[in-house]
């Protein structure tokens, strides 16, 4: 069972069809096939647990909040909201299943960063996303032995819902950064979970699927 949190959001909605026995988590936005948890919330989660009964457990943790700002106007409330979903979120999301892939002696643990973290404006995004680093590094260490493992897909830009409200000027900008100039297809990061799931020697790995950022 695949547990595909942010199933609402642009690569989200991109990539579900094309996964097979997924349930769908979302928050704010509605999805009918979806179960809607809130990520900041550990009941929440312990009874989302509770309900579905995953087994042979695959968690993708595409669920993010992004607020951009410069680091002089960051107020604590957005540094929060930012770090409750993107870092907290996942660590609690994963702490509940962990329990579920010891029993088994099997999971998949897949964390998602983007490609230019670090830019300007995006201090409490890229922390929280560089802290999923971090996290999965350890989980890697600390569960590779009862047959679980943990990585983390860097995505660059893909022809998604966020990608079509930019301006055509800021399309060509990112678009430069591609030595191909084209956009990823949704199918790239389908083959990537598929890879990880098929792939128990793959661990404490970064996959970047940016075309060549």
């Amino acid at each position: 069972m695949i547990i595909l949190t942010g199933a609402s959001g642009g690569i989200g909605q991109a990539i579900l069809p094309l996964l097979e026995n997924t349930v769908p988590v979302y928050n704010q936005k509605c999805i009918s096939t979806g179960i809607r948890v809130d990520l900041t919330n550990p009941q929440n989660i312990k009874d989302f647990v509770v309900t579905v009964k995953p087994t042979h457990v695959t968690v993708v943790h595409l669920a993010a909040v992004k607020i951009d700002e410069l680091a002089v106007a960051c107020n604590e409330e957005n540094w929060d909201k930012v770090m409750d979903v993107n870092l907290k979120g996942n660590f609690l999301l994963t702490k509940e299943l962990l329990q579920i892939m010891l029993k088994e002696k099997w999971g998949r643990i897949i964390h998602i960063i983007s490609s230019g973290l670090g830019d300007v404006g995006t201090l409490t995004y890229s922390t929280s996303k560089f802290g999923l680093l971090g996290m999965s590094e350890v989980l890697s260490k600390e569960y590779a032995k009862f047959g679980i493992t943990s990585n983390v897909l860097q995505l660059g830009y893909f022809q998604t819902g966020l990608w079509n409200k930019l301006t055509q000027e800021k399309k060509d900008e990112l678009l430069d950064q591609v030595p191909s100039r084209k956009l990823g297809d949704p199918l790239n990061i389908v083959n990537a979970i598929k890879f990880l799931i098929d792939s128990p020697y793959i661990n404490g790995s970064v996959i970047n699927i940016d075309g060549g950022i």
